[in-house]
């Protein structure tokens, strides 16, 4: 009987063990894969870093340090900066510190976020102060290729010196793959609420801030991770026909405001070409202001019929606006018959 006995106790000691034993080995699988990944990531970063200064563009850390062990990549850069190499000189920005955050079970997927302010020296050598609460940005990556992405900035103020460029309660951009559309196509939506600067006082539209909305889909991007110039991704949009639908663009100043909807796409020359309609609450001032002053026969016989017949009764937010059918061939801007502007090609 007390063999037995012994043997019962030998089993259930085991039975306690080999749960423990088990948990102990994956704990030290995992975090031999933890440190594996956070190795090779950094040489990563090294390799991209090495050419990306071979692009002409710098950057650097005064310290770096990958942490998160044991669920996520945690990268972090005390005292980044950048020096970007133009045709005009060398632009240089700096900040305190850079964050990017991944889950190691999700690489693919990474939030980051940079601390204020952002110190910016142009070409030209003007110096430059950006302040905000907060700057966010997110990056999604699917089968090698752009797949959503997303920028908040709280409160930012850009500032030359002592004198204020430009500030605004808030920006957000954000972009993601249309669900079930073929690939280089996606949803675009940018806000700017309550933008005021300086330069708007000089407009003759409206009085105070500035908001901007802007919702559309573009198709043809060229959405591959290779790292190109915007330049040159313009171009590849061009080559592939791409197009964009602005669903919605808006713009609200005190008592104006103005809507467009319609289509644009970009010629093998880079100029901008298509339609859409535009109303506009405060019509008079807010056309006025778009027209050229030649001195000629165009401004004179505009005012003296009115700008009412360019366009035709609409609403616009409940209140009583007009609406304007909008052309823009070769980069030229139209409103009705009348020549507007004339658009310099985007690459």
């Amino acid at each position: 009987m007390a063999p037995e006995i012994a043997s019962r106790s030998r089993s259930g000691l085991w039975g306690l063990f080999v749960p423990l034993i088990l948990v102990a080995v994956l704990a030290a699988g995992w975090s031999g894969f933890w440190f594996y990944a956070a190795g090779r990531a950094d040489a990563a970063i090294d390799d991209w870093l090495a050419k990306e200064a071979a692009r002409g563009r710098a950057y650097a850390c005064e310290k770096r340090a990958l942490g998160g062990f044991p669920f996520r990549a945690e990268l972090t850069c005390d005292g980044v900066s950048a020096v970007i190499a133009t045709t005009g000189g060398e632009v240089r920005a700096s900040a305190p510190r850079f964050k990017a955050v991944a889950q190691v079970y999700d690489p693919n997927r990474m939030i980051a976020e940079l601390d204020g302010p952002v110190s910016l020296t142009t070409a030209d050598g003007r110096t430059l102060a950006l302040s905000y609460q907060l700057a966010q940005a997110s990056l999604g990556i699917a089968d090698r290729r752009f797949d959503r992405g997303s920028l908040v900035v709280d409160a930012p103020r850009l500032r030359e010196g002592p004198d204020e460029v430009g500030a605004a309660k808030a920006f957000e951009a954000h972009v993601r793959r249309v669900p079930g559309g073929e690939a280089g196509a996606y949803d675009v939506a940018l806000t700017l609420d309550e933008a005021d600067a300086p330069l708007l006082g000089m407009l003759p539209i409206g009085q105070g801030p500035v908001s901007l909305q802007l919702q559309a889909e573009a198709r043809g991007v060229d959405d591959s991770t290779t790292l190109k110039s915007p330049a040159d991704r313009l171009r590849a949009f061009a080559e592939a026909a791409g197009t964009v639908h602005v669903s919605l663009a808006k713009l609200v100043r005190g008592d104006v405001a103005a809507e467009a909807r319609g289509d644009l796409a970009l010629d093998k020359q880079g100029r901008i070409e298509g339609s859409g309609d535009f109303v506009a609450r405060g019509a008079d001032d807010l056309v006025r202001a778009l027209l050229p002053d030649d001195g000629k026969k165009g401004l004179a016989a505009l005012l003296g019929v009115g700008v009412q017949m360019l366009g035709s009764p609409a609403k616009l937010d409940g209140a009583d606006a007009m609406s304007y059918r909008i052309r823009i061939e070769k980069g030229r801007v139209a409103v009705g018959p009348i020549k507007v502007y004339k658009l310099p090609p985007v690459f």
